[in-house]
């Protein structure tokens, strides 16, 4: 199945040569979870702080995921 996530501020970074939200499309396989599809991203889940699957908070990381979803992935703000 396939699935498209997006990643913003410093998970984007983690993707050399890619920009916030540019969509990045995922070859998963049937049953995979939201956790899988991170993994597949090299993104560790203590990196997330939300995580957006077709317009709903998703707060499991077992969510499992469907053809077609689109996720986007946001991590902790910091700052002051």
């Amino acid at each position: 199945m396939r699935v498209q996530v997006r990643l913003y501020a410093t998970l984007a970074q983690r993707r050399p040569g890619r920009r916030a939200g540019v969509p990045i499309d995922l070859e998963l396989p049937r049953g995979a979870t939201l956790s899988d599809a991170l993994r597949r991203l090299e993104i560790e889940p203590d990196a997330v702080h939300l995580a957006i699957v077709n317009g709903r908070v998703v707060h499991d990381d077992r969510h499992r995921m469907m053809d077609g979803d689109r996720v986007a992935v946001f991590p902790p703000v910091g700052g002051g």
